[in-house]
C-alpha cells in the first residue's frame, strides 16, 4: 500500500508541476519547448496517478499500467529534467528518474500476497 500511495503523490506532484510549465511558461509566455515539456509532464505525471490508483485498488492490469506509466515517466523525465531542455529542477528529475526505475524493479515479479497478477 505505501507503493502505491507514494506513486499517486510523485504523479500529483508531476501534474502539479507540468501544469504550471504549460501555464506559465507555455501559454504565459507562448514558449514552444515549455508548452511541450509541460503537456508532457503533465500526462506521464497523470499516468503514473492512474498506476498508483491502478496498484491501491489491485486492479486487474495494475502491473501493465505501472510499467506503462514508468517507462512513459522515464523518457519524460529525461526529456524535460536537467538532462535535454532543463525545464524541471534536479530534485524533481531525480524522484523521475529514481522512482520509476524503482517501479519497474518492484514491478517485474509481482507477487501473489500484494494482490497482483
Amino acid at each position: 500500500m505505501l507503493v502505491a500511495i507514494l506513486t499517486i503523490f510523485i504523479g500529483a506532484l508531476s501534474v502539479a508541476g507540468g501544469l504550471q510549465e504549460l501555464v506559465v511558461q507555455g501559454i504565459g509566455k507562448n514558449l514552444k519547448i515549455p508548452l511541450t515539456g509541460g503537456t508532457l509532464g503533465t500526462v506521464s505525471g497523470a499516468l503514473t496517478v492512474a498506476a498508483g490508483i491502478a496498484l491501491l485498488r489491485r486492479s486487474q492490469g495494475a502491473v501493465e499500467l505501472t510499467r506503462a506509466a514508468a517507462i512513459a515517466c522515464l523518457v519524460v523525465t529525461v526529456l524535460i529534467g536537467q538532462v535535454v531542455w532543463g525545464l524541471a529542477g534536479w530534485p524533481m528529475t531525480l524522484v523521475g528518474l529514481a522512482w520509476p526505475a524503482f517501479l519497474l524493479v518492484y514491478m517485474r515479479h509481482p507477487r501473489v500476497d500484494r494482490g497482483l497478477s
